[in-house]
């Protein structure tokens, strides 16, 4: 059973929908005066863009960190930002706060049928997309530092569309780019990492739908003169070839991780561990990895050489007791690590995940003392792996807060304190809010 730690308070995340509901409301206000005449005037528009927008949300993609991407969506909220002569219909001149509202429809409504499913979005997730196309579309259609807007120049004929091109590119990655600060922060509020190491990782696994998203966009408004409405679904076709295959890797991820934790599970059928305590070690080291900032790649090989820490442990003649190898002695740890690290060597592609497995027993001492070369991964595992002995799983906050007295009388000489300080961040609500409830109320 993977053990489950409360949310902190999450005053980002109300943050930002109060800015979602200030940019709705705005808006509203510059844009719903003329919203019944505008709808009259351009409802198709409205409609194929709106669909987009929901069809995108309704489509969400799935990264391999747990961060959900809709590409398709911020594409074509861009679009209906940039998008002013479209063949056939009339010219799409709006203010940027209409373009709110054709977006905020077509978020709502995808939520709602989401939400039919089971499948709710978050409301910070919908705020921040939000948010993002409004920069957008006021820095497209209001922002006019020499009289002319970027709107303006698009429909002016005598103005070369290679430079419009690349002003809309611009915003585009601008709106992009504010989405993604904005997602970035809340993130790291949930899953406690500092900010600037969500934003790196933010930024690093879209970066390849970032960049085709932030094309799509005004390629959208581009063709519209000569292709109308049919422009929005020409192109994104390449946008959705690439949706396809970030989710095809995405899966393989998915796959690989579950078949790592199924030769985890070797220990547990061989009664050499408790049930569940690779899972838990592995949960909680990547909680602690989060908290010190760890890049996502590492993160996932942290992962893999926590759910397969104990391996070494199918090569004994006698189970440990309850499985805990903190409290065997040092020389049937390491020689457990190092088995466990030999076995993992024969599969192809996982060998740093050994060299974490294998260094895991090191004692922080000889990196102090010494200066050997111990990766924080295997150092990471360590006070996991501790912890979860010490505790046997379980959430009682007496065991927890005995757990974590314990491996501070081992500070600097078995573990490392930075990370047995992320250990204290990581379990602090759970022992933290538990034994408040436990205390008599004052009379």
């Amino acid at each position: 059973m993977r053990r489950v730690f409360p949310r902190a308070n999450l005053s980002r995340a109300w943050a930002v929908l109060a800015i979602g509901l200030a940019v709705l409301l705005t808006g509203v206000y510059t844009g719903g005066d003329s919203l019944a005449d505008q709808l009259t005037r351009h409802l198709s528009t409205v409609v194929v863009f709106v669909a987009g927008i929901t069809v995108g949300e309704l489509f969400r993609l799935r990264m391999p960190s747990g961060r959900e991407a809709a590409p398709l969506t911020s594409a074509s909220a861009l679009a209906i930002a940039f998008v002013g002569r479209i063949e056939g219909e009339p010219t799409f001149e709006v203010t940027a706060g209409f373009v709110v509202l054709v977006v905020a429809a077509g978020l709502v409504l995808a939520a709602g049928v989401r939400g039919v499913r089971g499948r709710a979005i978050g409301l910070d997730q919908v705020a921040v997309r939000l948010v993002g196309v409004a920069a957008a579309a006021w820095l497209a259609r209001e922002f006019a530092p020499r009289g002319n807007t970027l709107w303006g120049l698009e429909v002016d004929q005598e103005i070369s569309a290679w430079l419009v091109a690349i002003g809309m590119v611009a915003v585009a990655g601008i709106g992009i780019g504010i989405e993604l600060v904005l997602s970035s922060a809340v993130r790291s509020e949930r899953q406690r990492t500092p900010w600037l190491a969500a934003l790196r990782d933010e930024f690093g696994e879209v970066a390849p739908l970032t960049f085709a998203v932030v094309a799509s966009g005004p390629m959208v408004a581009l063709m519209a003169p000569a292709l109308g409405l049919f422009s929005l679904p020409v192109a994104l076709f390449p946008l959705a070839i690439t949706y396809v295959a970030v989710a095809r890797y995405a899966q393989n991820r998915v796959t690989y991780r579950q078949t790592i934790a199924t030769l985890s599970h070797l220990t547990e059928h061989g009664g050499y561990t408790p049930a569940g305590h690779a899972e838990r070690v592995a949960d909680l080291s990547v909680r602690i990895g989060r908290v010190l900032g760890i890049a996502d790649g590492e993160l996932r090989e942290l992962e893999y050489a926590a759910l397969l820490h104990d391996l070494g442990q199918i090569s004994l003649v006698e189970p440990i007791p309850d499985g805990a190898t903190v409290l065997a002695a040092p020389a049937d740890q390491r020689d457990i690590a190092a088995e466990g690290a030999r076995i993992i060597r024969h599969a192809e592609g996982l060998d740093t995940v050994a060299d974490y497995v294998e260094a895991q027993t090191t004692p922080y001492r000889q990196v102090r003392e010494l200066g050997e070369e111990v990766p924080m991964a295997s150092r990471i595992i360590k006070v996991a792996n501790a912890f979860d002995d010490l505790t046997g799983g379980r959430d009682d906050p007496a065991e927890v807060q005995a757990a974590n007295e314990r491996i501070h009388l081992g500070l600097g000489y078995q573990y490392d304190p930075e990370v047995v300080e992320a250990l204290a961040v990581a379990t602090s609500d759970t022992t933290a809010g538990r034994v408040e409830e436990r205390e008599p109320a004052p009379r």
